[in-house]
């Protein structure tokens, strides 16, 4: 098992569960409608664990999270990453020479896989050098078309804000300069102890709304407030009115998808597509 093997069950029981139950909608009222409830038991994961930002962990099962709902939004599962299962990051083009084989020999493939392709993550080639992205997704044909990068913070925020926010515009432009039509996003998440700190947290939801206003850096930012406990994790929701509209996790959701869907072929992504012009019925 490999580091996002904890959060691989809980997805998988969850997705069991809803299927015996109405599935809750991507789409309502014509905004995505997240799974809020799936991030909390994620990041509990973590939380339960004594695992920190610095850990990595945390940002681990954002990253699954993210994932999850771009698959519940209706795209092709192959292309996204972290797959939900190993290996996490793998070109679709192998599964569809995969599929098509004779049983045995097919299984024997899938087999195979996690031993030759062990990558967690997927090394995207940028204007300036490889970035490692942490949720994407893409194909041979289409190279890629989402590009998001994940950051986390529980503690520093006066510290590590400027850091964080320096490496997230180089990022943006090594990504943009080589890959102008992929949907690249920004997604922080922090503990929401950094209200207490009031410089701290006008800083965060500038400098999230600045690195969205150039052409060239990112499409979609989001900034997510979670109350973290010694064993637990609680996302603060949009209703709670604290983040800006335009930086919200549903416009981040809503700006990557509506871009993907204008930028690739009218023909790709037809249950995605579908999901899309139905959302507000």
């Amino acid at each position: 098992m490999d580091s996002y093997g904890a959060f691989e069950e809980i997805i998988t029981q969850r997705t069991e569960a809803l299927a015996f139950v109405d599935k809750p909608r991507f789409w309502r009222s014509g905004m995505p409608c997240l799974d809020y409830e799936m991030l909390n038991e994620l990041l509990s994961v973590s939380a339960a664990n004594g695992k920190s930002a610095q850990s990595g962990e945390l940002a681990k099962g954002l990253d699954m999270w993210i994932a999850a709902e771009i698959r519940r939004a209706g795209f092709e599962e192959v292309g996204i990453w972290p797959r939900l299962h190993m290996p996490r990051a793998l070109d679709p083009a192998i599964l569809d020479f995969i599929q098509p084989l004779p049983a045995g020999l097919a299984e024997q493939c899938c087999y195979q896989l996690p031993k030759r392709y062990k990558s967690s993550q997927a090394s995207i080639l940028g204007a300036a050098y490889n970035k490692q992205v942490d949720v994407g997704m893409s194909g041979w044909l289409t190279g890629p078309e989402i590009l998001i990068s994940t950051k986390t913070m529980t503690s520093s925020f006066g510290k590590n804000l400027n850091n964080r926010f320096e490496e997230a515009y180089g990022d943006a432009k090594n990504l943009k300069g080589r890959h102008p039509l992929a949907s690249v996003g920004f997604f922080f998440l922090v503990d929401s102890s950094i209200r207490r700190e009031e410089t701290s947290f006008a800083k965060a939801i500038s400098m999230l709304e600045k690195l969205k206003m150039e052409k060239d850096a990112y499409d979609a930012c989001a900034l997510l407030l979670v109350d973290f406990s010694a064993a637990s994790a609680h996302v603060r929701e949009k209703k709670d009115g604290l983040i800006p509209e335009g930086i919200s996790a549903e416009s981040f959701f809503l700006d990557i998808i509506e871009l993907t869907l204008q930028r690739a072929a009218p023909d790709a992504h037809m249950v995605a597509r579908k999901l899309y012009l139905n959302r507000s019925m």
